[in-house]
């Protein structure tokens, strides 16, 4: 622990634990800590002195997520207002030991319940913030900088997050297959955007894939028989965090399956009818030189900003005006949340269910409960039967 003379600020000890948890995260967790970090820091500044001013709030936060807490900045020269705003929040940063001062938490926790513009924050949001600092503070207390996690002893409750999914976003099979159709019919990317990504649609639906699973899919993935049912085999999964984030400077970052080790691999079942889409896709378009089936015009790794636009125009071409602006497969993941639902409801066990579609049981449950329906009689039926059997089976060893 240093002297108090030179006691650790704020900014200090969260630039060094950016530095801590920087090899082996994630890109995208990369980039939502530092600018969880960012907006923490901003939070625990000292007041500057009368005529002192402040650098600009846009500029500093700029300067805070994409040079302070970027490991891969380091070494590079910033502009001069980013290198002014960083000098200033060294200079005003609030010591760690002001946070032993139970108001001082509190401060932040009230201010990342708000947006920078006041609005009140989404529980995801602030409670994404609230989970980095609190394992900032942990850091802290492991290094003794702190006696103690001071929100360990913050009353109050945390934001609430569900993960239910809405059954309003999940189309039934006829809507599928309408969306499906209208995504041929959108787009001019060489006069067949919408056919290039219609099977990538397709993958969503009929097997339940993450966007990020799907663009990593290979033909050697691939089981396409002439007829009948077949089998995805999934390994990797491609998210897009952006250059400045990745150890290799690409925009995307190849990562292991969702809950799943490092190499592990997923099985997925699929129907005749993506079998044949598939089919139909690798015989007009090939593939990428590394096998994959979905990319960009250029070869490259399809992301959100190639797709988007395509799904919004089949939203449009393929429901009425009420359901355009409703929330029914308002994103190409509700496609996922359709297939999901659809396999749980078909009388599907929860495990298998779980398992293909890559989720724990208790997740799976705790996710779809809301869209599992029409099965309350069936499972009342089976329940009677079953006593029905025991009693029938078990008379004749009553005992009296």
């Amino acid at each position: 622990m240093q002297p108090e003379s030179e006691a650790l600020t704020w900014y200090q000890f969260a630039r060094a634990y950016a530095e801590m948890k920087w090899p082996g995260a994630a890109a995208n967790t990369r980039k939502n800590t530092a600018s969880a970090l960012a907006r923490i820091t901003t939070e625990l500044l000292v007041e500057p002195k009368k005529g002192v001013v402040a650098p600009d709030s846009q500029v500093m936060r700029r300067a805070l997520t994409h040079w302070a807490f970027r490991l891969t900045a380091q070494g590079k020269e910033p502009e001069a207002d980013v290198s002014a705003a960083l000098e200033w929040v060294a200079q005003h940063s609030r010591p760690v030991t002001d946070l032993k001062d139970l108001d001082v938490g509190r401060h932040v926790l009230r201010s990342i319940s708000f947006r920078l513009d006041g609005a009140p924050a989404s529980p995801s949001h602030s409670q994404r913030i609230r989970a980095v600092f609190h394992n900032a503070l942990e850091y802290a207390v492991e290094k003794g900088d702190l006696p103690e996690n001071p929100l360990s002893r913050i009353g109050g409750r945390t934001p609430r997050l569900t993960r239910q999914v809405d059954p309003r976003v999940v189309v039934s099979p006829r809507q599928a297959r309408e969306l499906l159709t209208a995504v041929t019919y959108a787009g001019t990317w060489a006069h067949g955007r919408g056919r290039l990504l219609m099977p990538f649609f397709a993958t969503l639906y009929f097997a339940a894939l993450r966007p990020e699973e799907a663009v990593e899919l290979r033909l050697q993935d691939c089981q396409l028989p002439k007829k009948g049912p077949s089998l995805l085999t999934l390994h990797q999964a491609s998210t897009r965090a952006g250059s400045a984030w990745t150890d290799d400077g690409r925009k995307h970052e190849q990562r292991g399956l969702k809950h799943r080790a490092r190499g592990d691999v997923r099985l997925v079942p699929v129907s005749p009818e993506l079998v044949q889409i598939l089919r139909t896709y690798v015989d007009e378009f090939g593939t990428a030189e590394d096998g994959r089936l979905f990319r960009s015009p250029s070869g490259g790794r399809l992301d959100s900003t190639r797709y988007l636009d395509v799904w919004h125009k089949a939203r449009r071409i393929a429901f009425p005006p009420h359901l355009v602006d409703s929330l029914l497969a308002r994103r190409p993941y509700d496609l996922r949340h359709a297939a999901v639902s659809l396999w749980l409801n078909s009388g599907v066990p929860a495990a298998e269910v779980a398992e293909m579609a890559g989720h724990s049981v208790a997740i799976l449950m705790d996710t779809y409960y809301k869209c599992i329906h029409g099965q309350r009689e069936q499972m009342v039926q089976r329940i009677i039967d079953a006593l029905s059997d025991d009693r029938e089976g078990g008379a004749s060893g009553e005992v009296d």
